[in-house]
């Protein structure tokens, strides 16, 4: 079979058609700004310090942007059309306060009603903060969400070790421990 090369014309009109993106590929365009994000959680200390570390790290990430995290106290209310977390307790914590779960209910109850979606986010903050970086991907995923998952203050340090971290079976620690392994090697 003989095969023809021809140059590309500069008619328009004899340009072939662009293909269309394959379905699960997404063309890349313009950045949209990302959505306001409400943080709900007990002790309000907790929720305010995760959005104040988010803030700082979009800042850090893209000071030539603005974008709003919003942790407001218990019977305050947030704007419409935002992202709104609720920061669980750990189901890990045996000393869990009763009045933290109560309003983590009223939180859901109040939601629900509202017919607000909303996310729960359960773990320790180091936790928390990755369940929040890869909901964020997953819920707006036009908007650019690279700054939040290497900012985590929660995360510990690879050169910190706990006594007898080897045996405490946290899957975290082992992911350290392993990565450590590797870099070693």
């Amino acid at each position: 079979m003989k095969s023809t090369f021809r140059f590309p014309s500069t008619d328009p009109a004899s340009q072939p058609a662009q293909s269309q993106p394959r379905a699960g590929f997404v063309a890349p365009g313009p950045t949209i700004p990302a959505p306001t994000v409400v943080l709900l959680g007990a002790p309000q200390a907790l929720s305010r310090s995760m959005a104040h570390a988010l803030l700082q790290a979009h800042h850090q990430a893209r000071p030539d942007t603005s974008w709003q995290c919003l942790a407001p106290p218990p019977g305050d209310s947030w704007p419409s059309g935002c992202l709104v977390y609720v920061l669980g307790q750990d189901w890990r914590d045996a000393d869990a306060d009763p009045a933290i779960a109560a309003q983590i209910s009223t939180w859901r109850l109040q939601l629900a009603a509202s017919l607000q979606p909303y996310v729960m986010l359960y773990g320790k903050p180091a936790a928390q903060w990755q369940q929040l970086a890869d909901s964020l991907k997953s819920i707006a995923p036009s908007a650019d969400w690279s700054w939040i998952s290497g900012q985590n203050p929660w995360k510990p340090s690879s050169r910190m070790r706990r006594k007898a971290c080897e045996q405490c079976g946290d899957p975290e620690c082992e992911q350290i421990l392993f990565e450590a392994l590797k870099r070693t090697r």
